[in-house]
């Protein structure tokens, strides 16, 4: 569940900095989709390459 949250979090995060430089919508709803995503994705290939 913490994994999920730094996602989310991130995501967020990364929208928010997208929004204020931008103030595109779809762009920032892309930005902070791919960065949740790039986060999860990146905690599951380190463990899995940890076991």
């Amino acid at each position: 569940m913490p994994l999920f949250l730094a996602g989310l979090a991130l995501g967020g995060i990364s929208s928010g900095l997208t929004y204020a430089y931008t103030g595109n919508p779809q762009l920032t709803a892309a930005a902070g989709i791919l960065a949740a995503i790039i986060t999860w994705l990146g905690i599951a290939s380190v463990i899995y390459i940890h076991d």
